[in-house]
């Protein structure tokens, strides 16, 4: 009976707080009230494993560095690209995190080398005739949109000396935004 009696009232519960949720969502008096949000991008990082300041990160750059001569299809490369380009951008939210700001910085703007290495990748095999599938397309997209977000909430929280920098770095990335509109 106890069993019962705790299972319905669970179930009213349950009832009653999306049904508050609800009432809550639409009044207009709340919603009113509240500030409008710049959108975030719907775009997950990578993790990015081990940073730069890991005595091991030399392997992880030889293993990169092999992994990239070894692909050449030049739109899986172009992926690899953006792949590499989104850790380092994630690398550098951590480092900056952690306090590390001069390595961020360093960080961020070789995350944007790696985004114009996928522009250009891309933008050579369009050049040849070949047609770029639409989700890659899509992809370096929205990540170059990742990027400028990231990056322009790190400008706003930035000292001084790494202000310069991660204004380069933004400006690259609305440069290579641009290029991306001839891939369309």
């Amino acid at each position: 009976m106890k069993q019962r009696i705790l299972f319905v009232f669970s179930i009213l519960l349950f009832l009653i707080a999306g049904a508050w949720h609800t009432v809550r969502a639409v009044n207009p008096e709340t919603t009113a009230l509240q500030e409008p949000t710049k959108t975030k991008v719907e775009y997950t990082l990578p993790y990015p494993g081990v940073l730069p300041d890991h005595p091991l990160y030399m392997l992880k750059r030889f293993r990169d560095f092999v992994l990239e001569k070894i692909i050449a299809e030049p739109v899986r490369k172009g992926e690899f690209y953006i792949l590499q380009g989104d850790k380092r951008l994630q690398m550098s939210v951590m480092l900056g995190e952690a306090g590390k700001v001069e390595l961020a910085e360093t960080t961020v703007s070789k995350a944007e080398k790696y985004m114009e290495k996928a522009v250009d990748t891309l933008l050579t095999y369009q050049q040849t005739g070949a047609a770029i599938p639409s989700h890659v397309i899509n992809k370096i997209t929205t990540s170059l949109a990742k990027h400028e977000e990231m990056i322009s909430e790190m400008v706003t929280s930035a000292q001084e000396a790494q202000k310069n920098g991660l204004t380069e770095s933004l400006n690259r990335v609305h440069l290579q935004q641009e290029r991306v509109k001839a891939l369309k």
